[in-house]
């Protein structure tokens, strides 16, 4: 969260991590066969291709959100320049719950699970093509005061916080998920 509140250029730094966390999807299924993308440790736990699965659905549920807020922004909240970044109350607490380092589980919504399919094809390519989508997204906010442009949850529509708060998740939710396909890679017994 640090790097975020500290940023001279939080859309600048936003972009620069989605393709740090996009260079790390690549090194992590470079050379794994199919099989080994949807192997599983243990029943009822995620495959590295229902990671990325679940990362895809978890921005693609944002995209018609965040084009509504950017237009609303563009609209009624232009600025000159970039401002720091300030998390919501909402936001904040949900960045916290998200941080790769938070060691409480938060079960995924419904709307962002991953199908339970043992043959998961392309998990790799639409990830990288959402995360295009998404820092298209990022590079559109340029202009607007992204603190006070405000955006409603896919998850319920009694959840608001900031196009920045949105922004922050999906990068920090996107090292969370990375990192559990990170460790489902190292497990013992993975297919060799």
């Amino acid at each position: 969260m640090k790097e975020f509140l500290e940023s001279a250029d939080l859309l600048q730094t936003i972009v620069v991590d989605t393709e740090v966390n996009s260079t790390r999807a690549r090194e992590l299924v470079s050379g794994l066969s199919e099989a080994q993308l949807n192997w599983k440790p243990a029943p009822g736990s995620w495959s590295i291709a229902q990671c990325l699965e679940h990362l895809i659905a978890a921005t693609e549920g944002f995209d018609q959100y965040f084009e509504k807020a950017i237009a609303s922004g563009r609209e009624k909240r232009s600025v000159d320049g970039a401002i720091p970044y300030r998390p919501t109350r909402l936001g904040g607490w949900l960045i916290k719950q998200l941080v790769p380092e938070a060691t409480r589980k938060v079960p995924a919504p419904k709307i962002f699970r991953p199908a339970e399919s043992s043959s998961i094809k392309g998990a790799l390519e639409r990830f990288l093509q959402q995360q295009e989508r998404f820092v298209k997204f990022v590079k559109d906010a340029t202009g607007i005061d992204y603190n006070k442009t405000k955006l409603r949850s896919p998850v319920t529509p009694l959840m608001r916080y900031s196009l920045a708060d949105a922004f922050v998740l999906t990068v920090v939710h996107g090292r969370r998920h990375l990192g559990q396909a990170q460790r489902v890679r190292e497990t013992p017994g993975f297919p060799s």
